[in-house]
């Protein structure tokens, strides 16, 4: 018989901040760190003593093919005042760890799993006899005594069940100290932006563009708000539960993450430098103290809420209050800390807005209706839902029942400014990749399309650089990671185009369109308007899953309504615009930072207890963090997240040097059209010449010599014979490299770099292939220039040989050359339900088309992929089946790479 109904979780007053001291050190300060009072203004004295490094000039463009508009407020975001100081850090180190080579030598042995057996040998070693450490718990205890970052406190937790009390620990850190620690960090600096913008990819301000959070109206509302001389920093905060081991145990985690919108989502989005904090673990326990199941659901979701009510506690005055901080760029400045985002997968989105599982967390859509893709309903406003909870409290619980709101008094209730379902974060990894398109789309595609045809088309899918091939098909995978899904997602709509109910193949159009903007680093007007439409389009045409005599299809339309990660699409629009691009807001971020702050440092526990022993391990990085980050401030040592970025092309040429053949500018005309440079290895790939008849038989040039021929006469047009025949030898590449620069109307792409392959098959000994031999498709430009624009300016062809004239005939033509097998021009028009351009090949008197032309002709790399209705069903086809030669019309698919996309969407938006 269960007792008396339990009370909801419950703060201890008496416990409330203990302070941890796991190793009994006195906490160090920071080196030269100053310490203030978080509404108090900072003194003057104080502020000197502070590196200055700036000042950042907020509202500019962080590159010249974006056009920024600044808040009309030009106190927004600006310092009230300025320090010049020393830009030289003070010598605060005092430790042996900060010599160079100690430093070096301490690191290393720290990081490394060793045991005592190890350990003892080492240390027994005539060169570490008379070293600092004379074991590793000395070095331990040197690096106990470093300065490492704020605190950790402990508060105790009582949650009252009717059996008896259970009473659990929460582990936090005051989150005004990590967001002052976030704003001085000097090398985010030029990556932190301190006021709103908005953003436009033309002179003309038409077509408005969301990246960076400071680029998405939430920010531009808040500051109207505001007012003069204040600097909002949107608090974006992370939870996920998650298991502490992959292997065995059922021990969980509850981390909490906190970042900054201020800072780029390039840098927070990479755990190495540190941009996203761990400011609290939420205890994770089962309530068996409770035995009423409905009141243990109840007791969780309110102890969830207690313990984010605690970590945000700080919030509730200083969002409205502000304090002033000395930034890293020695500008004094308000600061408001505000909760803007809040990334969390669907279970935890509705535990935040205290929904039922039935109902959104953003919307009042009726659960009923959240099938339709249509329909748009008002969201969920912190009013209405506090009103429902204090009827609820004080007996009348029909509101919250009717709204399906969960019985929780909510953490945000009391955060200014806060309105939770705004907050939420598109979440692309469970929605989209794991969620609509392999969870949902591709089980029922294959329902549709056979397991044996998925697996047929995606094994013969032709390969293209930087796009997966699975060469076992896709029926092995059982598990779907949200790379793989990505990567199946480039390929998909032509694996499934031609079907013959066209349904089918607008609805994936639409999803795979959907995922393909939702995932561009910056998200246009027009991206959002064509998401819309591509709803209404998936609207349309998602009863074609509707089957109730087919395994693994839908019975009936209203189960539509059942899988809430449909209507969370609906939303995303709205979100992109509110809070910039779901690339810097995915929860892919929170489940790579689960390795470094709870997976690694739980394997360093005794499991008995972990969570103690998990932070002095966290603790111990950081100390390492700051001595190696104040040791590059210094110059002592190479900090690698202070290193410029640069490209690493892998390449396996003979000659790492290469050469620039062609540097040709491009994009001034009114529509733009590619230009690359091109890039050839000094010296050919094979190191003797080969003659012809290698080329013909090995690469499958049939026509070289013709081929070859052509091209010389074209640009010699009196000479009537030319030394070509089967016996010439030429120098021949495995591959050159198309150098674009950034797209001016995408500016937030990385520029693209094109490999372009052309080499055979190689095998072993015993016959086995080591590496299979790949022969890319291009755009190139005609010979004879056709006076038209876009695509339909370009032909595309399969490249069979780089190639250069033997010496002697240099004086004809010394450029390198490419052998290319065409295709037809590309149909008028994409067709209707793919919106996919078509080709086939060019044949000249029954035999495939030919040309040779100079690699300063090559424009791109396209993918092209078999138009797999056409196919004979009666041909084997396997990973090794060359469809691009076996097969003879195909589909430009333009999903293949964010950069195609892009390029093609553009042209397309042109044509209109």
């Amino acid at each position: 018989m269960p007792g008396k109904k339990s009370d909801p979780p419950q703060r201890n007053p008496n416990a409330i901040l203990e302070s941890k001291d796991i190793n009994d050190l006195s906490e160090a300060p920071l080196p030269r760190q100053h310490t203030h009072g978080s509404n108090e203004t900072l003194e003057d004295e104080n502020l000197a003593q502070v590196p200055r490094w700036g000042p950042h000039p907020f509202a500019k463009p962080t590159r010249a093919s974006l056009f920024a508009e600044p808040h009309p407020d030009p106190t927004a975001g600006a310092a009230r005042r300025f320090y010049n100081v020393d830009r030289t850090p003070p010598p605060a180190y005092t430790s042996v760890l900060a010599e160079p080579d100690t430093f070096r030598e301490a690191y290393w042995l720290d990081n490394l799993p060793i045991c005592r057996t190890d350990e003892a040998e080492y240390f027994s070693l005539p060169r570490t006899r008379n070293w600092h450490f004379k074991s590793l718990k000395e070095l331990e205890q040197e690096v106990n005594r470093l300065p490492r970052g704020p605190p950790w406190f402990r508060e105790t937790i009582i949650v009252i069940g009717d059996q008896n009390n259970e009473i659990l620990d929460l582990w936090k850190r005051d989150i005004i100290a990590l967001i002052r620690s976030l704003l001085t960090d000097r090398r985010f600096i030029p990556h932190m932006r301190f006021a709103p913008e908005r953003h436009y990819d033309s002179k003309s301000r038409k077509n408005r563009v969301y990246g960076e959070m400071w680029s998405g109206k939430w920010w531009w509302r808040m500051q109207n708000i505001l007012g003069q001389y204040s600097t909002i920093v949107p608090i974006i905060l992370s939870t996920d539960k998650t298991k502490m081991t992959v292997f065995s145990g059922n021990q969980k985690a509850w981390p909490v993450y906190l970042t900054i919108g201020n800072i780029s989502k390039d840098i927070r989005g990479c755990p190495s430098e540190r941009a996203t904090l761990l400011v609290g673990y939420i205890p994770v326990s089962n309530l068996s103290n409770i035995s009423n199941d409905r009141e243990r659901s109840e007791a969780g979701w309110q102890l969830f809420h207690t313990c984010m009510e605690s970590i945000l506690e700080p919030l509730k005055t200083l969002s409205r209050t502000g304090f002033e901080v000395l930034c890293a760029d020695g500008g004094v400045r308000r600061v408001f800390p505000i909760l803007a985002a809040y990334i969390a997968d669907f279970p935890e989105q509705v535990t935040i807005a205290c929904v039922r599982d039935s109902c959104c967390p953003i919307c009042w859509v009726p659960p009923v209706k959240r099938g339709d893709l249509t329909a748009r309903y008002p969201r969920r406003d912190r009013r209405r839902t506090l009103d429902a909870l204090d009827d609820h409290w004080n007996g009348f619980s029909r509101t919250i029942n009717t709204l399906g709101i969960r019985p929780t008094r909510p953490f945000w209730a009391d955060l200014p400014y806060v309105d939770i379902s705004t907050c939420f974060a598109p979440d692309p990894l469970h929605q989209l990749d794991r969620g609509v398109f392999s969870d949902h789309l591709l089980k029922w595609t294959t329902a549709l399309l056979g397991s044996n045809t998925m697996d047929r088309r995606t094994k013969g899918m032709p390969r293209f650089r930087g796009l997966r091939h699975f060469a076992k098909g896709i029926s092995v995978i059982s598990q779907w990671t949200g790379k793989e899904s990505r990567a199946l997602g480039r390929t998909f709509l032509t694996i499934v185009a031609g079907y013959n109910d066209s349904r089918l193949v607008m609805a994936t159009r639409s999803i795979v369109d959907f995922m393909t903007r939702a995932h561009k680093p910056e998200v246009s007007e027009s991206d959002l308007a064509a998401m819309r439409r591509d709803l209404i389009d998936l609207e349309q045409s998602k009863s074609v899953f509707v089957d109730a005599t087919k395994r693994n299809l839908l019975t009936h339309q209203r189960r539509f309504n059942d899988i809430p990660k449909f209507h969370s699409l609906t939303h995303y629009p709205f979100l992109i615009s509110q809070l910039g691009s779901p690339e810097g807001l995915s929860t892919e971020i929170t489940e790579r930072l689960h390795i470094d702050f709870v997976k690694k440092p739980w394997s360093t526990t005794n499991h008995v207890n972990p969570t103690q022993q998990m932070i002095a391990y966290l603790e111990n990085r950081e100390a390492w963090a700051l001595l190696r980050a104040y040791m590059h401030d210094k110059g002592l040592v190479l900090d690698p997240r202070f290193r410029s970025s640069s490209v690493n092309e892998d390449d396996d040429e003979s000659d790492k040097d290469g050469e620039v053949v062609d540097a040709a500018g491009g994009g001034e005309d009114a529509v733009w059209q590619p230009a690359p440079s091109v890039w050839i290895a000094k010296r050919p790939s094979l190191r003797s010449s080969v003659k012809g008849t290698y080329l013909i038989h090995k690469h499958q040039a049939k026509d070289l010599v013709r081929a070859t021929t052509d091209y010389l006469h074209s640009i010699h047009p009196t000479r009537t014979a030319f030394p070509i025949s089967h016996d010439t030898t030429f120098q021949v590449w495995r591959r050159c490299k198309l150098l674009h620069r950034r797209l001016p109307f995408d500016p937030a792409l990385e520029p693209q770099t094109d490999q372009v392959r052309a080499f055979t098959t190689s095998t072993d000994s015993e016959g086995r292939v080591l590496r299979a031999g790949n022969f890319d498709v291009v755009l190139f430009s005609p010979r004879v220039p056709n006076f038209r624009w876009g695509l339909h300016q370009f032909e595309a062809g399969r490249v069979r040989a780089i190639f250069a004239l033997p010496r002697h005939l240099q004086s004809l033509s010394s450029e390198k050359l490419a052998y290319i097998e065409r295709f037809t021009p590309f149909s008028a028009r994409p067709s209707t339900s793919t919106s996919l351009y078509t080709t086939q090949h060019a044949l000249q008197r029954g035999r495939r088309s030919a040309i040779v032309v100079p690699l300063s002709q090559l424009r791109m790399a396209c993918h092209l992929a078999p138009r797999y209705h056409l196919l004979n069903q009666d041909l084997p086809v396997s990973s090794s089946t060359d469809l691009l030669s076996v097969h003879d019309t195909f589909y430009l698919n333009k999903y293949a790479s964010s950069w195609l996309f892009s390029i093609l969407d553009y042209w397309e938006k042109q044509r209109h």
